[in-house]
């Protein structure tokens, strides 16, 4: 019954291969109920980053809906064309049908949640992007290494999967794509992380020179990917990138002069507090109280 339900796992998330197909990756990893959690996690939490970004751009019950799927499926469906194959989402309507409800659900709940004290929409966002960005990185990395058994397919398969839904979000929403753009915090190389320490895992299964269970193998990535992420947006990562040269007094240049810099200037602060500005939070909630009586015994 599992080695049955290993196609239709695979197909889920665009992995259509034939059944009498030959591979060197072993089809236990996929079978994990842990990688079934991982493709239902890249559907429904792509869903939930769309449809906040596009409310936020205050877009209608359509408009929430279409960057939704584009959010969730766009990664896998780009991957699928790539491979030659049909998109995953034509034959297997599940995929569909749970962003199509969350990003409904999303958009009616959402501004009630908010208006009850929930200010942290960006937050929200935030990881529910990287939540799905690791379950999709997870399972795109074994569709790729399955099908063609290349490492550098396979971690590009990974990263299509997980980055390119979010770059159909963000130009759906006018936004500079996060993966693209040094004002954004490291958006791609988390998931490329993911991807590369999957693919290595792998192939040292393979060749016998590692044993680790399959929740081992799914846990690794999907960990290392969304820490990397939830890091990258906490202190501000990037890459190194081009920024423009200030124009030196008296000079007479007037063609664009760049240079590469490590830090960017536009990045700024923190997308959110880090956890030492959450401890002090509260270090000062739990004083105030303190200093208010509250909890003193009489």
């Amino acid at each position: 019954m599992r080695a049955a339900a290993l196609p239709m796992l695979l197909r889920m998330r665009g992995g259509a291969i034939a059944a009498a197909a030959a591979s060197a990756v072993p089809d236990t990893a996929v079978q994990a109920p842990i990688t079934q959690v991982a493709l239902y996690v890249g559907t429904l939490m792509g869903s939930l980053s769309g449809c906040i970004t596009a409310g936020t751009k205050e877009m209608d019950l359509l408009g929430c809906i279409v960057v939704g799927l584009v959010a969730a499926s766009g990664g896998g469906t780009i991957r699928d064309v790539l491979l030659n194959r049909p998109p995953y989402w034509i034959q297997y309507h599940q995929h569909l049908h749970i962003s199509i409800w969350t990003s409904t659900l999303t958009f009616l709940i959402w501004p009630a949640i908010v208006a009850r004290g929930f200010k942290d929409t960006h937050l929200a966002f935030l990881w529910s992007d990287a939540l799905a960005m690791a379950g999709s990185v997870v399972i795109g990395t074994h569709i790729g290494l399955q099908d063609t058994n290349d490492p550098l397919i396979a971690v590009l398969s990974g990263l299509c999967t997980a980055v390119f839904g979010g770059i159909g979000r963000d130009l759906l929403c006018q936004e500079p794509p996060r993966a693209l753009h040094a004002e954004r915090s490291m958006y791609a190389t988390p998931a490329v992380v993911g991807a590369v320490s999957y693919t290595l895992l792998q192939l040292l299964i393979q060749k016998r020179t590692l044993h680790v269970p399959d929740w081992v193998l799914i846990l690794v990535p999907f960990a290392l990917t969304l820490m990397l992420r939830a890091a990258a947006w906490t202190y501000r990562l990037a890459l190194p990138h081009w920024a423009r040269k200030k124009p030196k007094a008296f000079s007479f240049l007037r063609e664009d002069q760049f240079e590469i810099r490590i830090k960017s200037d536009k990045i700024g602060a923190p997308e959110v507090p880090t956890p030492k500005e959450l401890m002090r939070k509260v270090s000062r909630g739990a004083k105030k109280l303190i200093d208010d009586g509250v909890g003193l015994p009489a």
